[in-house]
């Protein structure tokens, strides 16, 4: 067997994986290695090494491991050992290679992955922070604030123990109000990740060195299909069926984290606000105040607008106003100031709508008032711009 070639380094790759128990096996670009990967997300590398019957098998660790100065030793194998009766060489070496790999490797790789599950374990601190940051989403009969610690199956071969938060209610976590949690969260300096459809935030501290690319792509946890992994909370965002897609998904993701980063704004977007209003308190006080008591803000991706009426905050022409419309899809439907055009019982859900928006927006240093086109909302001290 040829191992300096990638053909035999391959076909020694595939055979090693099969006696692991490995997933698949894939070349590394042109770097000459082979990867070795299971269904998990745990990954080995092999290389080969001079002279040609010896190669190197290095275990993949996330990137965190490094800033920890966590690490697993590579080995090296001989890889043409003498062959057993009735065995061919090639098989001989797959066995000696897998039992090397099984005998000083894996375990050094389990260890590794173990101490890095304890040490980015969240920290009291840290659910203190979060605790502090969510203490302006004030309790109401049927909902409140709830923080915990959750088991996350995540794509490193084990499950790690990931800070949650979401807004609690009879009916289970709402998905109305989180992207307002994740929000107040990133304004405390904690980085989070919101999962797709879901009414759960994941929180952490953000690295000390951020890298280039928060979001990766991995072999799903929960079965087939691929991971978006957020690398800064260890929490997975979605699963995606085609790898191509969920890498496009992926680059996605990191260009508009890094336009957040460079525009210093904990929020680029917020459902149910316009985007010049997105950095006033005020304004985006009045959305928590709708989402956490059941309304859902437009915008949210996963939301059949078609079926479920979104609330949408923007600007009036009026300093420190702002009109608080009901919107549902398709828009010829029913929308600010084409009411008519609606059936008759979507005008008489609108109409019930904005009489609810306006009792819970009133409240002293406000005035509130129902349009034709929405609710109108005047603050006694109009918000400066920020």
């Amino acid at each position: 067997m040829e191992l300096s070639t990638p053909a035999g380094l391959e076909s020694l790759a595939r055979a090693v994986a099969e006696r692991l128990g490995a997933d698949r096996t894939e070349k590394d670009g042109n770097t000459g290695r082979v990867r070795i990967a299971y269904a998990d997300g745990r990954a080995l590398e092999l290389t080969p090494n001079r002279p040609r019957t010896r190669i190197t098998v290095t275990a993949a660790l996330p990137e965190q491991a490094t800033a920890y100065g966590i690490e697993v030793k590579a080995i090296t194998i001989t890889a043409l050992p003498r062959p057993r009766p009735s065995e061919s060489q090639a098989k001989a070496t797959a066995r000696r290679t897998a039992d090397h790999i099984r005998q000083r490797l894996l375990p050094a790789h389990t260890a590794a992955l173990a101490e890095l599950r304890e040490r980015t374990a969240p920290q009291v601190d840290t659910l203190q922070r979060a605790e502090s940051a969510l203490a302006g989403f004030l309790d109401r009969p049927r909902g409140g604030v709830a923080i915990s610690e959750q088991p996350v199956r995540l794509p490193l071969g084990l499950t790690a123990r990931c800070a949650v938060a979401w807004w609690h209610t009879l009916d289970g976590p709402s998905r109305a109000v989180a992207p307002f949690m994740a929000d107040a969260l990133r304004r405390a300096q904690l980085a989070t990740t919101e999962q797709h459809g879901s009414g759960y935030v994941f929180f952490a501290e953000p690295p000390a060195q951020p890298s280039d690319a928060r979001f990766r792509i991995a072999p799903a946890a929960g079965g087939e299909g691929w991971d978006l992994v957020d690398e800064f909370t260890g929490a997975c965002v979605r699963t995606y069926d085609d790898r191509e897609w969920a890498q496009g998904i992926a680059e996605s993701a990191n260009g508009e984290a890094d336009a957040a980063r460079r525009a210093q704004v904990a929020s680029m977007d917020l459902p149910g606000l316009s985007a010049d209003l997105i950095e006033d308190e005020q304004f985006r006080a009045l959305a928590v105040e709708l989402a956490t008591t059941g309304h859902m803000p437009y915008g949210l991706p996963e939301i059949d607008y078609t079926q479920t009426p979104g609330f949408h905050i923007y600007p009036s022409a009026e300093p420190g106003t702002a009109k608080v419309a009901r919107l549902l899809e398709p828009w010829g439907a029913i929308r600010p100031g084409a009411r008519c055009e609606a059936p008759e019982r979507e005008v008489e859900r609108y109409d019930k709508d904005m009489e609810a928006y306006a009792r819970l927006l009133t409240r002293p240093g406000r005035t509130v008032a129902v349009r034709l086109d929405g609710v109108q909302v005047t603050f006694s001290e109009p918000p400066t711009r920020p």
